[in-house]
């Protein structure tokens, strides 16, 4: 089976004037390069790679958010087999530090974080900065187009390396292609850190070809098509999607200029394909339900046959969603009451499960395979057990190599050729896998009971002023619960501002709700909004048993942030950090 470099060269060869990538310029209009144009770009980095001595298993970084070059760095990686390493935009100086120096890199990009406000303590480039004289294994850091520079001697320009590889011979490259083989490390991807420092992942070549094999069944997709990537390419799933099975299927892919713009583009550009996790759909959903609830032609319309296709569409394309064949939820749960309004509607959204060890799926529903409140049934040549202790345990050819110069880990955690996941989960009698939480983050009360925390949260985070819910109950008498609340539910049903006029900008939103003469305490501190919030959590408190149940809660004064160390890049919360975080507010519930 051909790698994913070998589908390079053949898009190459079959659609060489065919768009390729498309990225926003800087008078915000798409600039599309085609699949030669891309080719060249990736063979010139590869180029420029081996002028600067890396070689085979040698490991480059690529520290930013989504951009083509972020694109034509990862393939030039794969082209001269050397290894890249995703590092998230948001990762702090101590984490870039951790990820860089433990990946033993040689090289690493550098580009921007669309989110940071213009702090220089935000940007990727002045992090590095802070730290680059303890990570002696650099001997090169390439400054992306657009990035601030730095007075360091390893630093380089986009140009100026593009330069470096000018005397060096295709066929050196053509040699790196034809002696990769499968077993032969593609990528480092380091898991996110719910606790402690991340381990990196190592996945092959294997692993990848082997995922593009069993996706063949449920994602049909055609050259041209058109796909958007926001997931930061540093997460598995952003790799797998927007790397991998883009070039698979020579699909259009539009990069998201930053995250918070992704909704937009997707209106803009009416993709047939989008990944995503919860957070993306719990928003859509949130607007879809104000809409309907506030329009009774709406309400009533989406019952009667005649108008309820006209009401359909326009909602799809409100969503960007009008020419969508599928859609993934994947990464962390996703509320079942979503995806049965979206499937409903005709929003093809389906849930699926895996982790980056093993290259981001091991099930998922699709077409004529769709059991809502289930992450799916194994995908073909993937099997699936629970373990006595009710953990999921995955076998097949996506499973990871292992923990990179970690072979206790790694030990631990593949286990006769079985991964265990860490995760709780039941196989119903068709085979369907159901997630209950995570083996680490089950509570145990004061009583013995055990708690899955995850699916409480999930679905106290339905009720539309709430934006973060964390439950509280580890060896306590009862639960609780921090919540936070969403300032663009506020300003969309409390101030009654159109929710398209709403920046997607938590600081804008702020702005805003102060341009109102408002400010967010005079709702986390209002006994108004805490009543009815009493309300809503003691009915969605009917779901669960007593011990599960939500005896008190508290309204924190601001969301939870990725710079707080409360959220991961991908949006999970840490619940390490938000119990360091909030210690005392946390005691406040019990005394």
């Amino acid at each position: 089976m051909l790698n994913t470099t070998e589908y390079l060269l053949r898009n190459l060869e079959k659609y060489a004037n065919k768009d390729a990538i498309s990225y926003k310029g800087e008078s915000n209009s798409w600039k599309t390069l085609s699949w030669k144009e891309f080719h060249n770009l990736a063979n010139d980095i590869s180029k420029s790679l081996i002028s600067r001595n890396i070689k085979k298993g040698d490991k480059i970084s690529i520290y930013s958010y989504n951009r083509f070059e972020w694109n034509a760095c990862y393939l030039a990686s794969q082209m001269i087999n050397c290894v890249s390493v995703g590092v998230y935009h948001t990762s702090s100086s101590e984490e870039v530090e951790w990820v860089v120096g433990n990946s033993n890199s040689k090289i690493i990009f550098v580009g921007n974080n669309p989110n940071d406000n213009n702090e220089k303590s935000k940007m990727p480039v002045h992090r590095l900065n802070e730290v680059i004289k303890n990570l002696n294994e650099i001997k090169l850091v390439v400054l992306m187009n657009g990035t601030p520079k730095i007075d360091n001697d390893k630093v380089v320009s986009w140009d100026q390396f593009l330069k470096m590889g000018v005397n060096v011979k295709e066929s050196e490259i053509s040699d790196r292609i034809k002696d990769t083989i499968s077993s032969d490390t593609s990528s480092l991807i380091y898991t996110s850190g719910t606790t402690g420092n991340p381990k990196g992942v190592e996945l092959t070549h294997k692993n990848w070809t082997f995922l593009m094999e069993i996706l063949s069944t449920p994602l049909k997709f055609k050259q041209g098509e058109r796909t958007i990537s926001w997931l930061p390419g540093a997460h598995v799933f952003g790799q797998a999607l927007d790397n991998h099975y883009w070039i698979r299927r020579a699909m259009h892919s539009f990069i998201v200029d930053s995250p918070l713009n992704t909704v937009d583009v997707a209106k803009e550009v009416q993709p047939h394909l989008f990944c995503s996790v919860p957070r993306i759909y719990e928003k859509v959903y949130s607007n879809f339900i104000a809409a309907i609830e506030s329009k009774p032609i709406l309400k009533i319309g989406l019952k009667i046959p005649l108008l309820s296709n006209l009401f359909k569409k326009k909602l799809k394309a409100a969503a960007g969603f009008s020419e969508l064949r599928f859609a993934i939820s994947g990464a962390a749960p996703i509320n079942p009451d979503i995806l049965t309004l979206f499937q409903e509607i005709g929003i093809p959204v389906f849930e699926g499960y895996g982790m980056t060890e093993n290259t981001a799926g091991a099930t998922l529903n699709y077409y004529g395979f769709n059991k809502i409140g289930t992450v799916g049934k194994a995908l073909p040549k993937t099997e699936i057990k629970i373990a006595d202790d009710g953990e999921v345990l995955i076998k097949g050819d996506h499973v990871m190599k292992g923990y990179y110069n970690n072979k206790k880990a790694t030990s631990e955690t593949i286990i006769d050729n079985w991964l265990h996941t860490g995760d709780i989960g039941k196989v119903d009698s068709e085979g369907y896998l159901t997630i209950t939480g995570r083996k680490k983050e089950i509570y145990v009360s004061s009583a013995g009971k055990n708690i899955a925390p995850l699916i409480i949260e999930e679905t106290i985070k339905s009720i539309p002023i709430v934006s973060q819910c964390f439950l509280v109950g580890d060896a306590r008498k009862y639960c609780s619960a921090l919540i936070t609340l969403d300032v663009g539910a506020i300003l969309r049903d409390i101030i009654g501002i159109d929710s398209l006029e709403i920046p997607k900008d938590p600081t804008l939103q702020l702005k805003m709700l102060n341009d109102n003469k408002y400010q967010l305490s005079d709702f986390t501190e209002s006994e108004k909004v805490k009543a009815e919030l009493n309300k809503n959590i003691q009915n969605l408190n009917n779901k669960f048993s007593n011990p599960e149940q939500i005896k008190d809660f508290y309204i924190l004064p601001r969301d939870f942030t990725i710079d707080d160390g409360e959220l991961t890049p991908t949006l999970k919360i840490r619940r390490k950090q938000i119990n360091a975080n909030w210690s005392k507010v946390i005691e406040s519930l019990y005394n």
